[in-house]
């Protein structure tokens, strides 16, 4: 019964932190930028180089997080950046998976239900 419990306690851990990845990343600001470099990682992920403009007037460049996107120089893409701190910048499908840890939570309690259902469920 005890595993059940913590299981459940996790569960709800790993929820709650993942409604606060999916708020953050919906308060990310979005802009259009311009790409000035692309150089390869790997054979599989590049590392682009952006210039845009914050909500706050700011001409900024930044290195994205490497990434399986290959734009070329000169593309406008679109953008992901936090307004407090434009280096935290990425394109918007290489965010966090943000469906990953409410998932786990939700399989945490499911099993945890399991448990105590199979637990519950002798003989009377």
């Amino acid at each position: 019964m005890f595993r059940a419990v913590m299981f459940i306690v996790f569960g709800v851990c790993f929820i709650a932190f993942g409604g606060y990845l999916v708020i953050d990343d919906n308060n990310l600001a979005r802009a259009q930028a311009e790409v000035v470099r692309v150089s390869g990682v790997d054979g599989a992920e590049w590392r682009s180089t952006v210039r845009f403009t914050t909500v706050a007037g700011e001409q900024v460049t930044e290195d994205l997080h490497p990434s399986a996107r290959k734009p070329e120089r000169g593309d406008r893409v679109e953008i992901r950046y936090k307004a407090r701190n434009p280096s935290y910048a990425h394109f918007p499908e290489d965010g966090q998976n943000l469906y990953l840890y409410p998932g786990l939570g939700v399989l945490l309690i499911g099993v945890a239900a399991f448990w105590i259902v199979r637990l519950n469920r002798g003989p009377r």
